[in-house]
């Protein structure tokens, strides 16, 4: 894992940083873009950019404004919702934990969290969908439903990008804070990302095999299932994919796709000069609609490296 050697720091202290400080909303938090009304994603990113760059002059009240807003998210049930309006718990819950973890005075509050991604379990897992998908004659899809992760909405199916953000969370947390039935949940989990890798590497959002015709891959659930399992780098299946991931790069042109790519290139010391490239190109333009996760991304990719990254992290059979 490359630990020094930042990228382009000029554009994240000239570009990145002031943008996600400027866009700090009167709450503590941030939305998806600067005005809009503060959620927990976007917060979290931008937290976790600012946090990560030890360079910047970051004024400790406006840390500690967009910690209180995560911890004053929380519901009852130790989950975050995706929008204030909501109170129901979802995906965005591993991010908020992720981004609160480093601090010991949200103790609690992460355990809760921890609790509630621990508990959740997505459609396939439950006791009437398995009886039912038992007996099913004709299925679309070719994944295999023993393995199963965590889902967009509690209750539905697995999907790659939730499952990715709640194994960097288990593998990235101390492990007094999680339970026993933490390391079962990360084992399943991993089987499962590897379960629903596209034939000859990388993901989708979904499913990859469906009538018998195999998914396209993209870049985003493709660099979240990479950062997940960097435990398990040496195997075939994280090399197809990154080997995926490499190829695709020059033809990818979102600022956010373009940020993520340079992430998990950067997590397994791969080439990346043309995502490094075309991404500085385009914020040196600045013909961008500007987004703060993106923002945040590219602050992460090219900057110092988040502690949920830089982590050395264990290797786990699977």
């Amino acid at each position: 894992m490359e630990s020094s050697g930042r990228m382009n720091p000029a554009l994240v202290a000239e570009v990145c940083l002031p943008y996600l400080l400027k866009a700090q909303n009167p709450d503590g938090g941030w939305g998806f873009r600067s005005g809009m009304q503060s959620r927990v994603e976007p917060t979290v990113w931008a937290l976790s950019a600012l946090a990560a760059d030890p360079a910047v002059a970051l004024d400790s009240n406006i840390a500690s404004r967009g910690l209180r807003y995560l911890s004053d998210a929380q519901l009852p049930d130790g989950s975050w919702p995706c929008w204030p309006e909501i109170a129901t718990g979802s995906w965005v819950t591993a991010l908020a934990c992720l981004a609160l973890s480093p601090h010991s005075d949200a103790l609690q509050t992460v355990k809760r969290g921890l609790h509630w991604i621990t508990s959740e379990v997505p459609g396939e897992a439950r006791l009437l969908r398995r009886i039912v998908t038992k007996f099913k004659k004709n299925r679309l899809a070719s994944q295999n439903d023993a393995y199963f992760g965590w889902s967009w909405t509690p209750g539905t199916a697995s999907w790659v990008e939730p499952t990715s953000y709640a194994v960097i969370l288990l593998r990235y947390v101390a492990p007094s804070l999680l339970s026993p039935a933490a390391s079962r949940r990360l084992r399943i989990a991993e089987s499962m990302l590897f379960d629903r890798m596209c034939p000859g590497g990388g993901w989708n959002c979904g499913n990859p095999v469906v009538y018998g015709v195999a998914g396209e891959p993209q870049v985003s659930p493709t660099v979240w299932a990479l950062l997940a399992l960097r435990a398990c780098r040496d195997r075939i299946e994280v090399q197809q994919s990154l080997d995926w991931l490499r190829q695709a790069s020059p033809a990818v042109r979102s600022p956010g796709s373009l940020a993520l790519g340079l992430l998990s290139l950067r997590a397994y010391d791969q080439p990346r000069a043309p995502l490094l490239e075309t991404l500085t190109a385009i914020y040196n333009g600045g013909d961008i609609l500007w987004n703060t996760p993106e923002v945040a991304w590219a602050a992460l990719a090219l900057g110092a490296c988040p502690p949920w990254l830089a982590s050395s992290v264990p290797g786990v059979a699977v």
